[in-house]
């Protein structure tokens, strides 16, 4: 059986995902293709690579605490400045130096370019100048693309990363060939549909959505940050139903870019997943011939 776990993004809150991951990892059900958004493909570029989901939460830990100790979020890059030579388009921070620490983290496990990764991956952006979705794809030969969606095959992993994680009006959009790409939530925060454009019988999507628990209405970053959420939240619904199953870690007291949850986020994470194991073991279950079927024909 071909499992695709598709990742949605979320920023910090993506943290909860690991104890999931872990969980599979635990009873033998390690993904066969994995996707991710915006965070979310941060991490399942990591699991692409290799990286044991049991390491994955120190590592999670280490970066998120060197983005606290270099204040990347919190204050703005120069490169805003209308002097700057290398001047940053579409937000605050500069998204060249997170490709900069996902390249040295991928430097450790001999990892450069996206068709490296021992998983097949994809990850989706956006690009801003035509509204199109460029789907960063490891194994294109297996890859049974949509035709509203670019494919790109060409380009270094942690460039790929950056572009799918350029949050809108806070991390700069990424340049690369013609394209100026924001994150890839804007279009699709669950990238379910591609676990089935590579072929998985069964796709698992990891959530943090909550319609609940919202009161910062003095932060005008915090109901940007609202507003973004529940439309997504809608978009995710959309997708349940061709989903085999949705695990949601909901997460409504915690923002995108509250760095210093990290912990706190892992442990609601891992509340959901020891609540979640025999639904995860289910997966196991083999595919009918009905529903294989019927997926093939939804190709």
């Amino acid at each position: 059986m071909k499992l695709g776990v598709a990742l949605s993004g979320g920023g910090i809150k993506s943290f909860s995902q690991i104890p999931i991951l872990r969980v599979l990892e635990d009873e033998g059900q390690s993904p066969t293709y994995i996707s991710g958004t915006s965070m979310g493909a941060a991490i399942a570029a990591l699991i692409a690579c290799g990286v044991s989901a049991h390491d994955l939460e120190a590592l999670a830990l280490e970066i998120e605490e060197h983005l606290i100790s270099t204040r990347l979020f919190t204050r703005p890059s120069s490169k805003i400045l209308p002097f700057s030579k290398e001047k940053i388009k579409g937000g605050y921070v500069d998204g060249q130096v997170l490709e900069d620490i996902f390249n040295d983290i991928l430097e450790k496990y001999g990892i450069k370019h996206i068709s490296d990764v021992k998983i097949p991956l994809a990850m989706p952006a956006v690009d801003l100048k035509t509204g199109k979705t460029i789907v960063f794809v490891s194994h294109p030969e297996i890859f049974n693309s949509n035709p509203n969606w670019i494919v790109e095959s060409d380009i270094s992993l942690a460039k790929a990363v950056r572009a799918s994680c350029s949050f809108p009006l806070v991390i700069a959009a990424c340049e690369y060939k013609s394209y100026f790409l924001a994150d890839g939530g804007i279009r699709m925060n669950l990238p379910s549909q591609l676990m089935h454009a590579y072929g998985a019988d069964k796709v698992l999507g990891v959530t943090m959505n909550t319609g609940e628990g919202f009161e910062d209405m003095d932060s005008v970053m915090a109901i940007g940050n609202r507003v973004y959420d529940l439309m997504v939240t809608t978009y995710d619904e959309f997708l349940e139903p061709s989903i085999d199953l949705t695990i949601n870690v909901p997460i409504g007291d915690i923002w995108v870019f509250e760095l210093g949850k990290g912990k706190l986020v892992l442990e609601k994470g891992q509340e959901v997943a020891d609540a979640s194991i025999n639904d995860i073991r289910k997966l196991k279950e083999p595919v009918g011939r009905f529903k294989r079927l019927f997926k093939k024909k939804e190709k």
